[in-house]
């Protein structure tokens, strides 16, 4: 005979116990998401994004950008690969920090069941972050989820503006993409 054995949820409490082994631990309801070390592409493509937002967001003072971090709610933690934070840099935890104004999830194999699913649904009905970039680097597009407003996919440019910061942000997809790949778009 078989027994189930009882487990008791994860909390974001437990993700301290775990290795630093080049995964990426996440805590959502009770669920434990691992993410093995994400690609050289995933990493250039978040990395550039974190470059032009956080120039963009540091000439008016209104935001910084982190990435990857935790955005801890309840007994939960997500990590995007790239959060937009209200407010200048400073010291503290994780948990002392508003909402982002905007996290960027980029696409792997192993993460687009979450980001497209639950984590996206947390970030945008229940941590109530303003925007949600999902980027599909092998496509070249960037879908765009906010409160209020329709999702949409964005292939030649891409507009952001940050509150407060006099003028938005606006990005050539396709010129962004080749720099960040080193491909042509074609290719």
């Amino acid at each position: 005979m078989v027994m189930a054995t009882d487990t008791k949820p994860w909390e974001r409490a437990d993700l301290a116990r775990l290795p630093d082994d080049g995964n990426r631990y996440e805590v959502l309801d009770g669920r434990l998401l691992v993410t093995p070390q994400a690609s050289h592409d995933h990493q250039s493509v978040a990395l550039r994004l974190a470059m032009a937002l956080e120039t963009y967001v540091s000439r008016s003072g209104v935001a910084h950008v982190v990435g990857p971090g935790a955005v801890p709610f309840g007994p939960n933690e997500l990590q995007p690969d790239v959060q937009v934070i209200p407010g200048p840099m400073r010291p503290g935890d994780w948990q002392d920090f508003p909402s982002p104004l905007l996290v960027v999830e980029v696409l792997s194999a192993s993460s687009r069941r979450y980001d497209l699913g639950d984590k996206l649904d947390a970030y945008v009905n229940r941590i109530d972050v303003r925007t949600v970039w999902i980027v599909d680097h092998k496509l070249r597009e960037i879908h765009v989820f906010g409160r209020g407003t329709a999702p949409r996919v964005e292939r030649l440019s891409l507009e952001w503006h940050a509150p407060g910061a006099p003028e938005p942000l606006r990005i050539d997809l396709p010129a962004f993409f080749m720099r960040a790949l080193g491909t042509s778009a074609g290719a």
